[in-house]
């Protein structure tokens, strides 16, 4: 694998997304703060002072430059809930050859508290969760999902949080072969995707 694959090759629901997104996005910023530092530093050497129009850019540069870094932060602070190699190997062997909604790696956001999602699958009215975190609070976590389903107008889904990984293979291998995702699915798979980090 080369180093390009490692940082830019992974979106949201694909596997180790949130262990690459930190040096992706670590590295977006510092591209940017170097930027801002070049742009100010042009100016501070060609006038000779810093009030000129290239600090104005420079400072307006470090707004996009902030935002980063609170990205940043927030993917370091959810990098530790990555879906282990494990894992993920024991849900493809089961999932092979099924055409549904999967993915992996979702931390999902809110006021008060977060919830990381090692997997989640999506079938026939149903959006099943793994919990990547024994403290999570799985009540609070679906009332989450179904505001946002509901939101949304997304309406004919449960939402189930599953705490034991055997339980989410039970389900995982419940699903016929021959079951393919509705426009229904892949619409809440979406938004499981756009409400996650």
């Amino acid at each position: 694998m080369q180093l390009g694959d490692y940082m830019f090759s992974k979106y949201k629901g694909e596997f180790k997304y949130l262990k690459k997104q930190p040096v992706r996005i670590g590295l977006l910023t510092l591209v940017l703060l170097l930027m801002c530092a070049g742009v100010f530093m042009i100016g501070y050497i060609t006038k000779g002072d810093v009030k000129n129009i290239f600090t104005i850019i420079a400072v307006l540069g470090m707004l996009p430059v902030a935002k980063m870094i609170v990205s940043f932060i927030m993917y370091l602070k959810a990098e530790k809930y990555s879906c282990s190699e494990d894992i993920n190997n024991e849900i493809m062997n089961i999932a092979d050859n099924k055409d549904f909604c999967l993915g992996f790696d979702f931390y999902l956001t809110s006021y008060k508290v977060n919830f990381p999602l090692l997997s989640v699958f999506i079938y026939d009215g149903s959006i099943i969760c793994l919990s990547g975190d024994s403290k999570l609070d799985a009540k609070e976590c679906r009332e989450h999902i179904e505001k946002y389903l509901a939101n949304n107008y997304i309406n004919g889904f449960k939402v189930y949080i599953l705490e034991n990984k055997e339980k989410f293979y039970e389900r995982l291998k419940s699903i016929s072969a021959d079951y393919a995702k509705s426009e229904a699915d892949l619409t809440a798979y979406a938004l499981i995707k756009s409400i996650s980090l």
